[in-house]
């Protein structure tokens, strides 16, 4: 089930709210779904507002340049590399980060992604405002700090080995924002309308082209009518004209982007 768009939404929008079979409805549903990972895609991250935990660095950009260290066990020994640090900023894949609940960092320089016995313990979690900070650049309406950008920067180095660094934080857009819904005497707000539009204009266009492309003209069909008659009520549509107007395979069309536009994360590359 889509959380961007709600099917009720897809289903007023295309007509059928007054009366849709069992069929319309799965096919509504299901065209939800792609179209929000479609725009996820696009985005490149999930706009929806949860809690996430993830590591970081995603790869390790330091092969080749970090000192390297044996480490010896009763049976093995093996050449383990060093984690070593380069940069003060830390880009997280998903926004608006938000600063309430609290975000939680682990630094542990063997941490292995979490894998290790023991990593990430208590003794390696850091502190916000001394250790770190998150780029919040506005407050929401309910005062929360936001970081639109999800960069967090560091009083030391952030360690440029993969899953050396643990993020536990909030990031994305409430249903409200999504929505454009908020109080009137609110002077700073988040409007991210843009993106439930889009998914809803993509979740219509990939309706109307399954039911373009159904043989059967029993019930809803999409596509601009050439005639009709009353009389044991018949109507035809034009084909072509349907075909040119819902038949692109494009995952998210240019109308579509122009609404994104202003939300695509282009600090995280996927």
């Amino acid at each position: 089930m889509g959380s961007i768009v709600d099917p009720s939404e897809a289903w007023l929008e295309l007509g059928l709210s007054g009366s849709i079979t069992e069929e319309e409805r799965a096919v509504v549903e299901q065209c939800v779904v792609k179209a929000e990972g479609a725009v996820k895609r696009h985005l490149r991250y999930d706009p929806v507002l949860r809690r996430r935990t993830e590591y970081y660095p995603s790869h390790d950009s330091v092969l080749g340049q970090a000192g390297s260290v044996w480490e010896v066990t009763s049976t093995q020994a093996y050449l383990r590399q060093e984690a070593s640090g380069r940069t003060s900023e830390l880009q997280l894949r998903h926004i608006p980060v938000r600063s309430t609940p609290a975000m939680e960092v682990r630094i542990d320089y063997d941490g292995r992604s979490g894998t290790r016995a023991g990593s990430f313990a208590a003794e390696t979690i850091k502190t916000e405002g001394e250790d770190y900070w998150a780029n919040y650049d506005m407050v929401d309406s309910d005062g929360v700090k936001i970081c639109q950008d999800g960069m967090l920067r560091s009083m030391g180095l952030w360690p440029l080995t993969a899953g050396t660094v643990r993020v536990e934080y909030s990031a994305g857009y409430t249903n409200a924002e999504l929505h454009g819904e908020h109080a009137e005497d609110v002077d700073v707000v988040l409007d991210a309308s843009p993106i439930w539009a889009a998914v809803l204009e993509e979740a219509k266009r990939r309706v109307e082209q399954i039911m373009v492309r159904k043989k059967s003209k029993v019930g809803w069909v999409a596509g601009p009518k050439t005639s009709e008659s009353l009389g044991d009520y018949s109507y035809s549509i034009d084909s072509s004209l349907a075909k040119a107007l819902y038949g692109s395979s494009v995952e998210v069309t240019d109308e579509s982007k122009m609404l994104l536009q202003p939300f695509v994360h282009m600090g995280w590359d996927v």
